[in-house]
């Protein structure tokens, strides 16, 4: 077995060609606090490839945090369309576009019962929303990676979306709320991951998740913590933390059907006084090894082990500059002209 550091230090562990590192970009819940972005996770893998599952907001500043070439990444899946699931958009597109992206960007998401709630429709709007941003760049930056190629996959079967590179993606059906969300396999290296986005307890996560090697599913605060922690009166508590998201004990159950290597329990506020009694609920049912997630989380996954470990990172940090040398050609393109009374006003005339 291999040993690693008690901390994980970004760019300093090169994976092994058999291993797969999943890190918690985002474990909390739909608004933001320092200690926890919303949802998104960051799958590497030995072969090269780099996957994000969800990317809510604040995710994007830990993923930066880590040091990766944006050029790295190989594609960005939505599990569905609550803005703590998909809030970033504009970070992973433009971002990563300014960053040192030189390709266009891949995004990959599920459709719904109506055209209106489908991932094509919220890309196609994110992107004319941005068209200000997007346009006022012709011309001084690399046009190569403003482009976006969108793959929309039908939500209600289960079925293998992305398949390269030795490299299997299943979605199958998760029930939250409406129709449209998904949860996530990845099979690559006879390794398997497994993340449930938002669900309540399903056969669709039993059935698919059997035997995985890591199983990360949501678990929202108990009932109680929701009425004396987060203010809600108890019908909105019970509505969102059993009917809309799974409570941990029923969360547990599924943990038990599924008996994965490693269970991660994310989506709650994970504080000192809220754990102990979410993991006691997780375990009226799941007695095996678990992982109650926190950002910046780093699991090595290989066949002989699962190591979990915290990341050390700065708070400081620039693109990585390692994979520019597309970004670097000259822009195409001319720049769009300001109106001529802004540009006299110029101190120093540059139009």
């Amino acid at each position: 077995m291999s040993s690693y550091r008690e901390h994980y230090f970004p760019n300093t562990e090169p994976l092994r060609a058999d291993e797969m590192r999943i890190t918690a970009l985002g474990t909390g819940r739909p608004f933001l606090r320092p200690a926890q972005a919303n949802a998104g996770w960051l799958i590497e893998l030995g072969n090269g490839d780099r996957f994000m599952f969800d990317f809510g907001f604040g995710t994007q500043s830990n993923f930066g945090a880590l040091e990766i070439p944006y050029q790295a990444m190989t594609a960005y899946f939505a599990t569905h369309l609550h803005t703590d699931h998909v809030g970033e958009f504009a970070q992973i597109w433009i971002g990563s576009w300014l960053g040192g992206r030189s390709v266009p960007l891949e995004v990959y998401g599920p459709s719904s019962n109506q055209p209106q709630f489908g991932f094509a429709h919220f890309i196609q709007k994110q992107r004319e929303s941005y068209a200000w941003d997007t346009e006022t760049r012709r011309g001084t930056a690399n046009m190569l990676g403003a482009d976006v190629n969108v793959h929309e996959f039908d939500y209600s079967k289960v079925h293998v979306i992305y398949e390269k590179n030795g490299v299997k993606i299943t979605s199958f059906p998760a029930v939250h709320i409406y129709d449209g969300p998904v949860s996530l396999k990845l099979e690559w290296n006879g390794l398997c991951f497994v993340y449930s986005g938002d669900t309540t307890p399903s056969h669709f996560m039993i059935e698919n998740g059997k035997g995985a090697d890591v199983l990360v599913h949501e678990t929202f605060n108990t009932v109680k913590q929701l009425i004396e922690r987060s203010g809600y009166p108890e019908r909105m508590a019970r509505a969102v933390g059993t009917v809309a998201h799974s409570d941990p004990a029923e969360a547990g159950k599924v943990l038990a059907e599924c008996n994965p290597r490693l269970a991660v329990a994310f989506h709650f506020f994970n504080d000192f006084d809220t754990a102990p009694e979410i993991e006691a609920a997780i375990r009226t049912h799941y007695k095996g090894p678990l992982a109650l997630a926190k950002d910046m989380m780093v699991f090595n996954v290989t066949k002989e082990q699962i190591v979990t470990r915290m990341a050390v990172t700065s708070s400081h940090v620039w693109p990585n500059k390692e994979l520019h040398g597309d970004f670097r050609k000259a822009p195409v393109g001319k720049p769009m002209q300001m109106s001529r009374w802004l540009a006299d006003k110029q101190v120093f005339p540059k139009f």
